[in-house]
């Protein structure tokens, strides 16, 4: 090979050779970055691991786990309005997944965004209409909005599911006490009680008039 030809083709070498050194630096970098923000937020520190997110997004691009997992520990650092944005954003990548949509629903519960909760939760109940999770949280929804009615309905079908679960027979007792079914209510803050002596759900449901 004359020299000609030898600088081109070292020269075509470096050309393809030096993108693919960087690809390999920018996978160093959101591998080691990943790792970083599973150990804060192990640590409890969910905000600088909410940092460690955005830098893998800004070196490697947005993806649906990165959205997601972003999503999560916004929610874990109290940013719930952040944390809905980017649950929204996961929900764009993935339009068919039931996870980034049961997702959405912690940051609009903690933050009391009841109507957009009811709506969130039916989203994940149009595909998966038995979820346990979707349901409570629609319950809930329901009870704070002082529709009672509803929520006892929901909360009864769970108890049917999930005999043992007390936080949904308490759910059901509150509902129905808020309707003025006391003496059903009772009932079933009796029953929690004999089974669990301290709950406080039940406690605070036998204290009431």
């Amino acid at each position: 090979m004359n020299l000609s030809r030898l600088a081109a083709a070292t020269g075509f070498a470096l050309v393809v050779l030096a993108p693919a050194l960087a690809r390999s630096d920018t996978t160093a970098d959101v591998a080691d970055l990943y790792r970083q923000s599973y150990r804060l937020e192990a640590q409890n520190k969910a905000a600088q691991a909410v940092d460690a997110m955005k830098k893998i997004r800004a070196r490697g691009g947005s993806s649906y786990f990165a959205d997601a997992r972003t999503a999560w520990l916004e929610y874990l650092a109290g940013r719930y309005a952040d944390s809905a944005r980017s649950y929204r954003k996961a929900i764009a990548d993935k339009p068919k997944a039931i996870e980034p949509k049961l997702g959405l629903t912690l940051p609009l519960l903690a933050a009391h965004k009841w109507r957009e909760l009811e709506v969130a939760c039916r989203a994940v109940l149009k595909q998966d209409p038995k979820n346990a999770i979707a349901r409570a949280r629609l319950a809930h929804a329901y009870y704070s909005r002082g529709n009672y009615p509803d929520s006892a309905t929901l909360y009864r079908g769970l108890v049917a599911d999930y005999p043992a679960n007390l936080d949904h027979r308490t759910g059901l007792g509150w509902a129905l006490a808020r309707m003025g079914r006391g003496r059903e209510a009772k009932a079933i803050f009796a029953a929690v009680l004999a089974v669990s002596p301290d709950n406080a759900n039940a406690r605070r449901g036998m204290a009431l008039p």
